[in-house]
């Protein structure tokens, strides 16, 4: 039995927040909080929470992918065994976003566990710009090197940029021909208002209009046919580049949203913009009324919310 709203939404996707730990302290997520240390101080889902909820949700919506997140998840020490447990569950598409700073031979350990697609996050190829946003001074070299390591390793590649009003505007033209010159399509995201950013939002909002903007001094493009539960609109230009853009705020996604999150202990939310969460119970009648529940949570357009994204499945 699908859960299916009054405009036809439905529970497809599942955004797993496997820790709400991560070692940067990104401007958009988390600014002044990156750890030193491999994951310090940080809670952690087991495999055992993952591979029951999957089981329980399953019996009452169709999953098609689920998509392992953070935090970082790759501060997880075991999330080969999270990859193993969707993928034993029999789910389609087994997905994982990722900074890119983590130990060698785990991206061939996810993919032998039987992970399909890396997202990485790439908000820019300057060292001096890549420093500021992230909090940490670490190589940009190394993200990239991590990137065609995963292709290498025939993973699916997508890369995410948050574009950010006086951090990364520069980098939009760039990260696109770095991009496909690798044929790999990038998503240019708009802030988002959510956790310590709300009040701060209007200071660092970069708009999809001016992405596009900034993208046609150099570009022709042309949209591309994008299905409805897509949270990009996508483009392409006449070198065959391939890139979309996430128009939170200015152009939401809300109308086809199929995503269902769940954090680190296993509680499950509807929406981005609504804090509230609930139970996923073995009682059949319970889950069913929890799933109801996240789905009224579901708004027509984004508003944010004071919950930080590294807490739900950014």
């Amino acid at each position: 039995m699908d859960i299916v709203d009054a405009y036809g939404r439905k529970f497809e996707v599942l955004r797993v927040s496997v820790t709400s730990s991560c070692g940067f302290g990104c401007v958009y997520c988390a600014p002044g909080t990156a750890l030193n240390g491999e994951g310090a101080h940080g809670s952690f889902l087991s495999a055992e929470l993952l591979r029951k909820n999957i089981h329980l949700l399953s019996r009452k919506i169709s999953l098609k992918e689920i998509h392992l997140t953070g935090g970082e998840p790759t501060l997880h020490k075991d999330l080969p065994k999270l990859v193993q447990v969707a993928k034993e569950a029999k789910i389609p598409n087994i997905a994982l976003t990722s900074n890119g700073f983590f130990r060698d031979g785990l991206i061939r350990d996810l993919k032998l566990a039987g992970l399909d697609r890396m997202n990485f996050s790439l908000d820019s190829l300057s060292q001096e710009s890549f420093s500021l946003i992230s909090g940490k001074n670490l190589p940009v070299l190394r993200l990239l090197n991590r990137i065609e390591e995963a292709l290498q390793e025939g993973l699916e590649v997508k890369l995410n940029c948050t574009v950010l009003k006086g951090y990364n505007e520069d980098q939009i033209r760039p990260l696109l021909r770095w991009a496909g010159e690798r044929n790999l399509p990038i998503r240019y995201l708009e802030l988002m208002k959510m956790g310590p950013l709300r009040t701060k939002h209007s200071e660092l909002f970069f708009s999809a209009a001016k992405i596009k903007e900034e993208l046609g001094r150099e570009f022709n493009f042309e949209p591309e046919i994008t299905p409805i539960e897509s949270t990009a609109k996508y483009f392409r230009t006449p070198e065959d580049y391939r890139f979309g853009i996430i128009a939170n705020h200015t152009g939401p996604f809300c109308d086809g949203c199929n995503r269902l999150r769940m954090d680190h202990l296993g509680k499950i939310y509807g929406c981005l913009s609504d804090f509230r969460s609930f139970p996923v119970s073995e009682n059949e009648s319970d889950l069913e009324h929890s799933l109801d529940l996240a789905m009224k949570t579901k708004k027509n357009e984004f508003t944010g919310s004071e919950l930080s994204m590294k807490y739900i499945g950014g």
